[in-house]
């Protein structure tokens, strides 16, 4: 039941949890780490055994609701007081005894938890359970661990399980027993730093003392950024060091108030600084290069470490990295597609198929990263390339001041940096692939200025996208199923982007247009009317798609019997709706609407995911939640045709404010180009989802004779494969067993749920800081101002839109909006995103719908809450909380 640091092998996490093994390895590894042992789980499950009522106790906080702080508080004083109730086991006591002995009774020890799920890269539990310092003697040693393993249920420790997933009746405690050293100064340690991410800078805290000043918030520590290249200090910042925590010779600790004069004096010269810098090197190099957070003391000159363990907040790096000394920035395709879940593997394989940029021919296959690379199960594209070239520097940064301005700011700070400028240029082969696809576009781009047939704009996007779509089925089905239906659905999918420069000069068409009629009527009378000609635009097939759902709710709003059974319809029971009062006539509008949209679904750029019809489910909760509401029928297109009649008029305003003559024709053919282009901006995506259903159909067979042959357990574990692992497996089943990684990936991929991906890193993991409005107020998020206009109303967090309805009158509060979503905006006041930019998906729909919108806040879903009483100003891009609770 005890083990002695150098004792603790590699394999002993389930014996002395995370703390207990990381200072075992430390030891055997040589560093300065005070002697000590630990007091394993065998100890704890003797222990918690001998109280009767544990097991009962372990039910109930299985059934604790991870949000119930109440529940949690009150649950876990019981479950202390059980077990503090009981006495340790006699074998335990005498075991702790000759420990004890052998490594000295007159010392002092720290008693710290040691739990089986803390520490570790994915989860560090740190803080979570309780720590005793100073003790000293046979009895209170005892007492200590006793009070350790109680520790286990603290109230944070409860909830932090529950909402990490971690089953309490799976988690055990160890407890470190640790000679203590009495230091002048202590403090805390990141190989990384920790608020930008930046992996070449060195951060580290200092106060006098023992290290519970600081990390109890008693004091501001000295702030220490060390550049790890060079190891200059970067930054000093001395802090109020007012008291120190220092132990009592009969034990204990105590508080005592700091000299005048040492109050804001440094606590570390050069020399600890460079010294603490090469400790952490080391044990970083020590862990696989895995960022570390380490615990130290500083005694007479010589520095202790008394813990170490993965820093868990940082986002990973690209898989990629540059190998020659640059550094790279990177941004979020996800945020651009206003989609920030993790991606399937087989789903990211596929998007670097379909993307051009970056390869030599446009049917090349890539087999490893290109300008697409891989960061915590998300893609990022490395833009580096193009941002060394200065007609792409300049496009793209004027791109991104228009759509992500914060970006483009963050952008701006970056560009300049010595170790940017060294990265490559793009290659000739590259440009040249470029340049082929994109020539055409600004000949289209004058045509549509000058010429084009603008009213004709929508119809012709949809024979395109119909055309390109037949097209791409007709090839794939022309292989026989299996391998060569695979290949050929992947080289299909290398051509589908080669629609982007056709779509493209309608889509800038009506971009420059709007920009250019911001800046002409900009302080007039009629600004106002710019921004409504975005209302009501013509030819969106995301805005189409919406308002047949309300159709499809107008079908089942007159009949109770039909509304109530939509929430207890699963996959293929469809059938089962005919039998109710009109059953019939929704059921055939809804087989007719999964027909023209069942590709499409949350989250759908992720091939992984399921879509409309493979569960209608998803789509059933929305229009259940349309169709409760007492709308009158035909209402939603009544709004829209509202919408649409406003834009117009707006657009009949800018015209005859305008002077004759070539002026006026001039405002005319730019009005037109927002009414009649800007709406195209979904198609290319309608496209590229069609075409991937064709290749999702592919693979779901590909998969299903996979599972026949025993190779797959499940159709739906094909999306942790490769695309080309997939082809090697339909070429010859037995060729590999594709399970152990299948469940490597799956595991990754949920721990990825977990992360916060940012929209712009370097490959250094620096994220550029946000800057913030000089007149936010206080408490107020700050985003980007996406739709304008006022709203205030109450907030409806909405994090899974197949889980909830939103009520008339309601600000949507969500992490992002994709065409999934769409049918939550029909009764939305307003918007608030973690995400997007003003081109995004939520964006886009805000405007049209005239909704007020501020996306790109970061944190909207975990810090506002359902119910709160919010203002949303669409045109400053501020949110402020009114009130905690509705009226």
């Amino acid at each position: 039941m005890i083990l002695p640091f150098a004792h603790i092998g590699s394999d002993d996490l389930s014996r002395v949890g995370g703390k207990g093994q990381n200072l075992g390895a430390l030891a055997r590894a040589g560093f300065p780490v005070p002697p000590g042992f630990v007091v394993t789980t065998a100890a704890y499950h003797h222990f918690v055994a001998d109280c009767p009522t544990f097991t009962a106790w372990l039910d109930r906080l299985d059934a604790l609701d991870p949000d119930d702080v109440a529940g949690a508080r009150e649950l876990g004083a019981a479950v202390r007081d059980a077990l503090l109730a009981v006495p340790l086991p006699p074998a335990l006591l005498a075991d702790l005894d000759a420990a004890h002995q052998a490594l000295g009774t007159d010392h002092a020890y720290a008693v710290r938890s040691s739990a089986t799920a803390e520490d570790l890269p994915g989860a560090s539990f740190a803080g979570q359970q309780d720590t005793y310092l100073n003790i000293r003697g046979r009895d209170e040693l005892a007492s200590a661990v006793r009070r350790c393993f109680a520790s286990l249920f603290t109230d944070r420790a409860i909830l932090y399980r529950a909402r990490n997933g971690f089953g309490h009746r799976h988690i055990a405690l160890a407890v470190v027993v640790q000679q203590m050293v009495l230091p002048d100064a202590a403090g805390i340690l990141f190989t990384a730093d920790p608020v930008t991410g930046h992996r070449r800078t060195l951060t580290i805290d200092a106060g006098y003392g023992l290290g519970e000043a600081l990390v109890g918030g008693l004091v501001t520590a000295d702030l220490y950024r060390v550049d790890r290249r060079t190891g200059a200090i970067k930054e000093l910042r001395l802090g109020d060091k007012k008291v120190a925590v220092r132990p009592l010779p009969e034990g204990g600790t105590v508080t005592e108030d700091v000299p005048e004069d040492m109050r804001h004096a440094r606590v570390l010269d050069d020399a600890a600084v460079a010294a603490l810098a090469d400790l952490g090197a080391r044990v970083e190099t020590h862990y696989g290069g895995v960022p570390q957070d380490l615990e130290w003391c500083l005694v007479g000159g010589k520095l202790w470490l008394v813990q170490a363990r993965p820093i868990t907040s940082l986002y990973p790096l690209p898989e990629s990295l540059p190998t020659d000394g640059s550094v790279h920035l990177y941004m979020s395709f996800g945020h651009a597609q206003n989609m920030i879940d993790p991606i399937t593997p087989l789903g990211r394989d596929l998007w670097r198929v379909v993307f051009p940029i970056g390869k030599t021919r446009l049917d090349e296959i890539p087999s490893g990263p290109t300008t697409m690379v891989d960061a915590g199960s998300r893609i990022f594209l490395d833009i580096t390339p193009a941002l060394r070239l200065a007609p792409t520097r300049r496009l793209m940064l004027r791109i991104l001041r228009a759509v992500y301005p914060d970006v483009a700011a963050g952008l701006v700070t970056l560009l300049d940096r010595p170790e940017v400028q060294a990265a490559a240029k793009p290659r000739p082969a590259a440009l040249g692939l470029v340049a082929r696809l994109m020539w055409t576009v600004p000949f289209n781009l004058a045509w549509m200025f000058l010429g084009a047939p603008l009213e004709q704009q929508a119809a012709w996007a949809d024979r395109l996208v119909a055309d390109r779509v037949a097209a791409f089925r007709t090839a794939v089905t022309a292989q026989p199923p299996g391998a060569a239906r695979l290949r050929a659905a992947r080289h299909e999918l290398t051509k589908v982007f080669t629609v982007m420069p056709k779509i493209a000069p309608r889509l800038v068409s009506g971009l420059l247009s709007l920009g250019r009629l911001r800046r002409r009527f900009a302080g007039t009378a009629r600004a106002g009317d710019v921004e409504a000609l975005q209302r009501g635009l013509v030819g969106n097939v995301t805005t189409e798609m919406d308002l047949r759902v309300g159709d499809l709710a107008d079908l089942v709003r007159p009949h109770p019997e039909l509304l109530a059974a939509l929430a207890h319809v699963r996959n293929g029971d469809l059938r089962a709706l005919r039998d109710l009062p009109g059953g019939p006539a929704f059921v055939d509008a809804f087989t007719a609407f999964l027909a023209r949209f069942g590709m499409r679904g949350q989250a759908e750029i992720d091939i992984g995911r399921p879509r409309w019809a493979d569960d209608p489910t998803l789509l059933l909760t929305s229009i259940r939640g349309m169709a409760s509401h007492g709308d009158a029928p035909g209402k939603h297109r009544e709004h829209f045709a509202a919408l649409q009649a406003e834009g117009e008029a707006a657009a009949q305003r800018l015209v005859a404010v305008t002077m004759p003559g070539p002026a006026r024709w001039w405002v005319r053919r730019q009005v037109q180009c927002v009414r009649h282009c800007l709406g195209v901006r979904e198609h290319p995506k309608y496209l590229f989802v069609q075409c991937f259903e064709h290749v999702r159909a592919t693979v779901r067979a590909a998969a299903e004779s996979l599972v026949r042959a025993g190779r797959l357990d499940a159709v739906d574990d094909v999306w942790f494969l490769t695309y080309d692992e997939l082809i090697a497996l339909a070429d010859d089943p037995r060729a590999l067993d594709p399970r152990p990684t299948i469940a490597a990936r799956r595991a990754d991929l949920e721990h990825a749920r977990h992360t916060n991906p940012p929209l712009l890193v370097t490959s250094e993991g620096e994220i550029p800081e946000r800057p913030v409005p000089k007149d936010l107020p206080p408490g107020a998020l700050a985003g980007l101002g996406a739709s304008a206009g006022v709203v205030e109303g109450i907030a409806h967090v909405v994090l899974d839109p197949a889980a909830q309805v939103l009520r008339a009158g309601e600000i949507l509060v969500a992490p992002y909006t994709d065409p999934g979503w769409t049918p939550l905006f029909v009764h939305a006041a307003g918007l608030v995103c973690d995400v997007g930019g003003m081109m995004t998906h939520g964006s886009v729909i805000a405007r049209e719908y005239g909704i007020p919108a501020v996306v790109g806040v970061g944190d909207g879903t975990r810090r506002l809450k359902s119910g709160q009483r919010l203002r949303v100003d669409g045109s400053r891009g501020i949110v402020e909380v009114l009130a905690e609770d509705a009226p």
